[in-house]
């Protein structure tokens, strides 16, 4: 069995301008943001050397600037742009997953949030530089 290393930056928010309506993209709102990714991150714990893997804070960094510089219509698309701009800049990550919930809905209902969650290798991503 091969050994799988992950990182997480779980339950951050950040106030954005996405939806299909216009009033979404006018008054915007809070919308939370789950990322985890494998990377092989022996030699970072064996050498205790950050440039052996891949920073959290710029991580958090990348995908804040991502969800809050430009609007969507869609948080697939959000998603995909996230899960390609991250392996674009951190050459360590083999798999991304990210998960985006929208807390403000307009369906007539009870719920706490609709959510989309996408998952990539990088195998899968056709990076654009």
């Amino acid at each position: 069995m091969q050994s799988i290393d992950r990182i997480a930056l779980n339950e951050m928010v950040f106030y954005a301008y996405h939806g299909v309506r216009e009033s979404e993209q006018k008054q915007g709102q809070r919308f939370t943001v789950n990322f985890k990714a494998e990377l092989d991150f022996a030699e970072a714990a064996q050498d205790d050397d950050i440039n052996k893997t891949v920073s959290y804070s710029e991580v958090y960094k990348a995908i804040k600037r991502i969800v809050k510089n430009k609007n969507y219509k869609l948080l697939e698309r959000l998603s995909y742009q996230i899960i390609e701009e991250l392996f674009l800049r951190f050459e360590k990550l083999d798999y991304i997953e990210i998960e985006i919930k929208k807390p403000s809905v307009p369906i007539p209902g009870i719920l706490a949030n609709a959510s989309v969650t996408m998952s990539r290798y990088r195998s899968e991503v056709e990076i654009n530089e």
